[in-house]
């Protein structure tokens, strides 16, 4: 460039009136020339200006990029372009602007070493600023509804995708109609429903002449129903279709219209399902189901659905013969709730939770019927499946087994007993046989005053024989013939009992047996079956009681009954073992006396004595009072002939 006073004056007000800011610098950056318009943008004067350097009126940022990018690139091109910087104005606000510069070209013949100046243009760059700012807005914009659309796009695809593969998962075939035209699109599989292979092109009357005669009517209503402007109706129908393959199907078509804004019908969707095999399954269910409530109202055995919650959602009607109630108040209702125990209700739940974790149960449980008696159950739950093989319910089968279990519990009763009896035989008749069996080897070598001894005790034993085979056959009519049977007739009580106890004390000398008589009269009684009550109660009372003290007998006379109460001192009767005493093979703490038994059926057979004659036996024993033994009988013989029959 010239100096200030080269040129004319229209060329300085062009340089001084530039519409760029203008200045020189050395090639350090020192200012060394500026024009106006550089002085206007900045709010420095000229000579304010002059002897800066340019790049301390920049920003921080842009005096590095100075030292970093322009000063090398000047040095090495000569020359930078549309560098963006920028400038600090005298009042402390940044100036954004764009910068040109040049260095001069040095003059012929000058030292290489010498730098020249450069020459500067500054442009502002506020408004390109912001035409950037808005196009990079513009842009990034346009990008994001680009990535919108695209995204938009993938959406589509990937609902296209899920909604292709729901339909294929639920076996759906789509069809269309543009009401505008009345045609009718079926997409390819759609003919497989036919009896077709699937890939076939199906023309829409194909479709409609395979519609079941009988249904065609109903499904035409429900399109027009549809496609109606006013009514605008959900189609939703199934009907028959008849396959070319000779199968008929059901099938399910649901569907809906669209409109325009008018109102006008465009456009028909819809979808069609095979559901023949689920519409049959469905009906041989209710076959199942229907065959089921027949079998369960007209059992005997009580049997329950229940659901998840261990709710009864059905109880047979043989349940409200127990529990005395309509099955319906129990519908709804937990298992528990109908009035069994805890623990037996913890059981029920138990149980079912093992039905519902695909395993069957067995329980036994008691139940108090509406009669007051307490009953014995027996329950198989077992877990109930739908048509898809999923556990739906649990049944509890409930059989009433009281007679069952009785008849089990008389049955093995008779088990142990005959294995008892068998012992008894075995071993407590084998003593008195033995006895007699030896008594007659002895005869044969011994005299005649031994003779007489052995004679007697063969006596004995065989009457002990007779006694135990007595007490035997008296044991197994009660049990197995439903009782003793006695032949009652007129006695007098006080003198029969002083007959008897006068033979009994020959059989235990040394012993005292005292008898005591209450009142006067005849009574009613079997004398032998009496005789029988005597010999048990007061051999029992001599060898159980003490040796030193007498045993008592005492009759008594009442106006309705005839008494006989057999005392004895000594160590009582344990508690536990008076509430079973007069049931067989019962037996006290062994005392073996003379007339000792030990075959345990005594008391059982005073018992059942005493009920044939229509009484009773009881025992009282405390170890200050003694032991007591009493028998009540009738009096009269009417009352004995009453309670036989």
């Amino acid at each position: 460039m010239s100096s200030a006073g080269e040129g004319s004056g229209d060329a300085l007000d062009l340089y001084e009136l530039a519409a760029c800011g203008l200045l020189t610098t050395a090639a350090d950056g020192t200012i060394e020339r500026v024009n106006r318009t550089m002085c206007a943008w900045t709010g420095f004067a000229a000579a304010e200006l002059v002897g800066k350097r340019f790049q301390d009126l920049l920003t921080i940022g842009s005096k590095l990029f100075h030292y970093t990018h322009w000063m090398p690139l000047l040095q090495m091109q000569g020359s930078v372009a549309e560098v963006q910087l920028e400038l600090v104005r005298r009042d402390g606000r940044v100036l954004p602007i764009l910068v040109n510069a040049a260095r001069r070209a040095g003059p012929a013949g000058a030292a290489s070493s010498a730098r020249p100046p450069v020459d500067v243009a500054v442009f502002i760059a506020t408004d390109r600023r912001k035409y950037e700012r808005e196009l990079l807005l513009a842009r990034k914009r346009a990008e994001e509804l680009l990535a919108s659309e695209r995204q938009a796009q993938q959406a589509r695809a990937r609902a296209e995708a899920r909604l292709r593969l729901a339909l294929d998962s639920a076996h759906l075939r789509v069809w269309s109609v543009d009401v505008t035209t009345g045609a009718r699109h079926y997409e390819r599989d759609v003919a497989s429903l036919l009896g077709l292979p699937p890939a076939d092109e199906l023309a829409p009357e194909a479709f409609a002449e395979r519609i079941h005669p009988d249904d065609r009517a109903a499904e035409a209503a429900a399109f027009a129903a549809a496609i109606d402007p006013e009514r605008r109706a959900t189609y939703s129908i199934e009907h028959r279709l008849l396959g070319h393959d000779g199968v008929e199907r059901i099938v399910r078509s649901t569907g809906r219209a669209f409109f325009d804004d008018g109102g006008k019908p465009v456009h028909f969707s819809g979808v069609i399902e095979d559901v023949t095999d689920r519409r049959r399954s469905e009906e041989a269910l209710r076959q199942r189901e229907n065959e089921f409530r027949t079998l369960a109202e007209n059992s005997p055995d009580v049997i329950a659905r229940f659901d998840r919650a261990h709710r009864y959602v059905y109880l047979s009607p043989a349940a409200e013969g127990l529990i005395g109630r309509p099955v319906e108040d129990l519908l709804g209702e937990r298992v528990g709730r109908g009035g069994l125990g805890d623990a037996d209700a913890a059981a029920w739940n138990a149980a079912i939770d093992e039905a519902f974790a695909g395993r069957h149960g067995t329980l036994a449980f008691s139940y108090e019927a509406r009669d007051g008696r307490l009953r014995e159950f027996q329950a198989h739950v077992v877990p109930e499946r739908n048509s898809r093989g999923e556990i739906a319910t649990v049944l509890g089968l409930t059989r009433d087994v009281t007679a069952l279990r009785q008849q089990q519990r008389e049955a093995q009763q008779r088990a142990i007993l005959a294995e008892q009896l068998i012992g008894i035989v075995s071993h407590d008749l084998r003593n008195p046989l033995n006895a007699v069996l030896l008594g007659t080897q002895l005869l044969g070598d011994a005299d005649a005053e031994l003779q007489g001894v052995i004679a007697g005790r063969i006596t004995a034993a065989a009457d002990r024989a007779i006694r135990l085979i007595g007490d035997l056959l008296d044991f197994t009519q009660a049990r197995l013939g439903g009782g003793l049977r006695v032949q009652r007739r007129e006695i007098d009580l006080h003198l029969f009992a002083a007959g008897f106890l006068d033979e009994l004390r020959l059989a235990w000398p040394g012993r005292r047996v005292e008898h005591r008589r209450t009142g006067d009269g005849l009574g009613s009684a079997d004398p032998d079956r009496l005789a029988q009550i005597l010999t048990n109660l007061v051999n029992n009372a001599l060898t159980y009681g003490t040796p030193d003290e007498p045993v008592t007998v005492t009759t008594v006379v009442a106006r309705d009954a005839l008494e006989v109460r057999v005392h004895n001192t000594g160590r009582p009767i344990p508690q536990e073992l008076q509430a079973r005493i007069f049931e067989p093979m019962q037996r006290g703490a062994a005392q073996v006396g003379p007339g000792a038994r030990s075959v345990g059926l005594g008391l059982y057979i005073v018992r059942e004595i005493a009920s044939a004659h229509g009484g009773r036996v009881s025992v009282r024993s405390t170890e200050r009072e003694g032991t007591t033994f009493t028998v009540v009988l009738p009096r009269a013989q009417a009352a004995a002939r009453a309670s036989q029959g």
